[in-house]
């Protein structure tokens, strides 16, 4: 420090410059702002006074001048990819900064199960989402909280229920009659149930170099999952709640009212009771609801350095707007991390969950569609009616739910118990051990009736179902870690490890007749329906080594080798080997590309490698019969399980090549290209009738998906007012190279709709091509095709439905899907709206086989025609729909491509608009953070299809649907 007459001059560790007036008064702040890096001048860099609206930008030589109202005024520095500091003016005349580059970005922590790396050392194709951006939208699920937010990870909903799971599907379908999901992983370990409120992260492995350490099951993808655990510090108290409300959304889709299914019954015809036509039972009100939804969490952490905590607490109950219908939830979580000594670390984590899930519907959801306007729910003093004593009931079923749902019932209840114990030691500073291990136990319970005075426990004099199931897995996993620097510039980390896990299954149903009404509890007073149960055991050996060489964080390589072991699969057939390798190059890291300031990060990657599917049914390579029969009053067996001694894996062979490039520090891209062969797949080859045996399972077959996914983040405006968008796209094409035995098609065992055939998507539609309505008689018209003399395809027409040629119509895969977040920001206000999409993809809208039947279902309500569409009447028409005639018997509504429509759509998944309360206000209150928010999910919907939702599971088939809904919530968030 030194000093003259009027200033004082001091120099401050980060390199600021301060001058400093004697006399105490508001000044006039000039400076100059660089890079501390690169001591190049920063233009654009934001300057404010905090707590006012005052500010300015600095000029193309970094400088700027700013009047301060006040000498107790702090002067804000930001600017985007700069790490913002904080001065207080003082009364200091001159305020030169050195801005120091924020590396974050790059430093962030990528978990990836067994072991964790930066975004700046990845080398395999990975993506994190984080809890806030997670849980953006309500949901009951991690799954369901996914969609559209990780490129190439398709996310489909076939029902809105609460508790129905969605279908996830990370780079495409890779196998035919085996499972297609991904493996999820949760706190280093496979397996596990974690509750959303509890989960810090989720990161979504794609290529072999990321997943190959789970080889066994990882041909599907893997999805890690971290939850929150404690910091050292203060005791930190959150809680968390969101409250709100949903309402029924049927898009496209509208039913008639008792007029118009009058008028067009009557014009074809129909003799209907003139009275018919001025009923108008709204069966829509009666099925559905307005819901609540409400969710509370409250967790408390901390700590010290050699102990510290997370306690979490969450109750979470969605009403489904299918009245009856809904899911409750409580669960609890503790997570202790405990500092034995310098060298041993012990960690535990305990998760309790219970959920019940409730559907009491009784067929409202299917009668809601069918149920016609003309029958009265009601009799004449309130009480539900029973169809098959009224006067009239016009409906061809005569089931009324509203009268079933007094007395029946079906109650599912879900628990959950977990813990897991790890044991870390440091046996050199570059050497250490863990031992991993987690015990699971689940237990489900259902309890359903058909209560003697309704149609489903008639006939029975009253019945009810009991359905048990218990189900626990043990893992234990243990790895010898090191990490070791040397010279300087080398650095080599790796691991060995050796894995083992046991499942345990055992489930027991029972059904008895002649229950008296209102009893829940199979007795002695009941006859025996049916009963029966089966238990179930499987167990994993595994083995695996990962290798990682980087040289001066310029070039990195990796390399992992797994076996793994499976009771699943054939004697003789039983381990399975897996390897990968991957490189990358930070080209940003190279002198001549750090003279460009342009590129904050250039980043080259490229692995290739195996992976396996072992998702099969426990005992499906084991021959074995089936004793649940009788002959001559004694038990019985007969052949069920063919003896496959060969089955053994399905294998993934993957490549990727990537690039991530960072520009200006405020834009970020990543493109990721890739090819996954999926061969040997476990298929259960389809047998004649006479060979005995429904399939056979083998290793036949080979399915390829390839394409591009690109993930974009950008800071597009900064200072006080913000904006930044994170953009994800996927493209992925499907098609199936080989089949078994030579054959090129083979019509889908688990969906006659489609076919699988070689050359073509394994999700190709098989059907009939609808062509068009005869204007001439309103008659319906399909393709038919055929070769000629000289072996060329010809087409022709047809009104016979039989003799149209079955052929592929169309594929249930999107072209790409994907998702947008934008993110604005002023001051305490923030407004983010998240926008997912899907295109190219047809869906088959099997709802309009009854609904849209052109008469053949008269006996049930119809759906207005969609915006577009005509009815045939008089010859000339030129319509998209046949002539109604009441029971038509032309095949029309039979499955052809007229009901296989557009699938594509864009939604606006959610918008949340949020306020924090100022830090002055808090500090008040003693409070360390406070949030309020309002927002909403599933707002709206640009789709052509005609269905209430284009959303649908990766088979694309949207049949009788439970609609999803519209949802409101007010959100408050307390830090303590």
């Amino acid at each position: 420090m030194f000093s003259s007459a009027s200033v004082t001059y001091r120099v401050l560790e980060n390199n600021l410059v301060v001058i400093t007036p004697v006399n105490n008064q508001a000044v006039k702040v000039t400076g100059r702002i660089t890079d501390a890096v690169t001591n190049e001048p920063l233009p654009g860099v934001t300057v404010t006074v905090e707590g006012t609206a005052i500010g300015v930008v600095t000029d193309a030589n970094g400088k700027y001048t700013l009047q301060a109202p006040s000498e107790n005024n702090v002067l804000v520095f930001s600017f985007i990819g700069y790490i913002s500091q904080k001065v207080p003016v003082g009364a200091r005349t001159e305020l030169n900064i050195k801005l120091e580059p924020d590396t974050k970005k790059l430093e962030e922590v990528v978990v990836m199960g067994y072991t964790t790396t930066t975004t700046k050392n990845l080398t395999g194709a990975a993506q994190s989402v984080s809890a806030a951006r997670l849980k953006d939208v309500q949901a009951a699920s991690v799954d369901k909280m996914l969609q559209g937010k990780v490129s190439g990870v398709f996310v489909g909903n076939s029902s809105g229920d609460p508790a129905a799971a969605p279908i996830v599907r990370i780079r495409g379908n890779g196998t035919l009659t085996a499972s297609n999901a991904p493996l999820v992983v949760v706190d280093g370990i496979i397996g596990g149930l974690p509750n959303p409120s509890d989960i810090e992260t989720v990161t979504i492995l794609k290529d072999a170099a990321a997943t190959t350490l789970y080889g066994a099951r990882a041909a599907n993808g893997v999805m890690v999952i971290t939850t929150k655990r404690g910091k050292a510090g203060k005791t930190q108290v959150s809680f968390r709640t969101n409250i709100g409300g949903a309402s029924l959304n049927t898009g496209n889709f509208h039913l008639m009212n008792g007029t118009q299914l009058y008028d067009l019954q009557k014009a074809s015809g129909a003799k209907l009771d003139p009275e018919q036509r001025d009923i108008n039972t709204n069966w829509q009100k009666l099925a559905f609801q307005n819901a609540t939804n409400q969710n509370y969490e409250l967790a408390v952490s901390g700590g010290n350095e050699k102990t510290k905590f997370y306690l979490g607490g969450n109750y979470y109950k969605e009403d489904g707007i299918l009245r009856g219908t809904g899911v409750e939830r409580y669960s609890v979580r503790l997570n202790i991390d405990h500092n034995i000594n310098d060298k041993l670390r012990l960690s535990a984590n305990f998760a309790g969950t219970q959920q019940r899930d409730q559907d009491n519907s009784n067929g409202s959801l299917y009668q809601y569609y069918l149920n016609v306007p003309w029958d009265q729910p009601y009799d004449a003093a309130g009480k539900p009616i029973n169809p098959v004593f009224a006067d009239k009931w016009y409906n061809r079923d005569q089931s009324n739910f509203l009268y079933d749902q007094q007395y029946n019932y079906d109650k599912n209840t879900r628990q959950n118990l977990e813990a897991l114990v790890k044991l870390e030691y440091d046996i050199t500073r570059w050497l250490s051990f863990s031992t991993t291990n987690r015990a699971q136990y689940y237990r489900r319970q259902q309890v359903s009736n058909g209560d003697s005075r309704t149609s489903a426990g008639g006939d029975d004099f009253g019945n009810l179902t009991n359905y048990n199931q218990d189900s626990s897995t043990y893992i234990s996993s243990n790895l010898l870690k090191a990490r070791y620097t040397f010279n300087k510039k080398h650095n080599v980390d790796g691991l060995v490890g050796a894995e083992f896990l046991s499942n345990n299954f055992l489930d027991l149903n029972a059904k008895g007749k002649g229950m008296l009404p209102g009893t829940n509890v199979l007795d002695v007073t009941s006859t025996p329906v049916k009963a029966g149960g089966s238990r179930k055991e499987s167990v994993y050996n595994s083995y695996f080594v990962q290798a990682n060489y980087n040289y001066d964080y310029k070039y990195y390589f990796t390399a992992s080798f797994r076996r793994d072991g499976s009771s699943k699969f054939g004697r003789d057939q039983r381990y399975g080997n897996f390897y990968a390798a991957g490189v990358s190059w930070a080209v940003s890291e190279e002198a001549f590309i750090k003279q460009i300031k342009a590129i904050s990060n250039l980043k080259i990657r490229a692995s290739y490698g195996t992976t396996g599917n072992a998702e099969i049914g426990d005992y499906t390579a084991i021959g074995a019969y089936k004793i649940d029969v009788q002959y001559n009053g004694r038990p019985v067996g007969y052949p069920n399980i063919y003896n496959a001694p060969d089955l053994s894996w399905e294998k993934a062979y993957n490549a990727n090549l990537g690039i991530d490039i960072g520009l200006f520090n405020r834009i970020n891209l990543t493109v990721d290209l890739y090819q996954k062969d999926n061969r040997d797949l476990l298929f259960n080859v389809p047998q004649p009738a006479t060979f005995g045996y429904d399939y056979i399972a083998q290793n036949v077959g080979s399915v390829r998906n390839k394409g591009i996914e690109i993930n974009l983040s950008t800071d597009n405006l900064t200072g006080e007012f913000k904006w930044s968008t994170d953009f994800n796209i996927g493209f992925n094409k499907n098609n199936i190279t080989e089949l078994s035995n030579g054959k090129t098609s083979i019509i889908d065992p688990l969906n006659s709709r489609f076919i699988l055939q070689t050359g073509r998507d394994m999700r190709s539609f098989y059907m009939r091509e609808w062509a068009y309505v005869d204007p001439a008689d309103g008659s319906p018209v399909w393709y038919k095709y055929g070769t000629d003399a000289s072996g060329n395809v010809t087409r022709d027409t047809t009104h016979n439905y039989g003799a149209a040629t079955l052929q592929v119509v169309g594929t249930a895969t999107p072209v790409f899907f994907g998702g947008m977040r934008n993110v604005f920001s002023y001051r305490n206000f923030q407004l983010s709206a998240f926008l997912s999409f899907v295109s190219g993809n047809k869906v088959y809208n099997g709802t309009r086989e009854l609904m849209d039947s052109d008469g053949a279902y008269a006996g049930y309500n119809a759906m207005q025609l969609y915006k577009g569409w005509s009815r045939w009447e008089k010859p000339g028409d030129q319509a998209t729909h046949p002539k109604w005639t009441n029971g038509s018997r032309t095949n029309s509504n039979k499955p052809s491509s007229r009901y296989l429509e557009d699938g594509s759509y864009l939604r606006l998944r959610n918008v949340n608009l949020s306020y924090t309360f100022p830090k002055e206000w808090l500090n008040r209150m003693h409070l360390g953070n406070a949030r309020i928010s309002v927002g909403g999910d599933n707002l709206w919907t640009l789709t052509r299809f005609s269905g209430i939702d284009p959303e649908a599971d990766d088979r694309g088939i949207s049949g009788i649907k439970y609609p999803y809904s519209t949802k409101w919530y007010a959100g408050l968030e307390i830090n303590f």
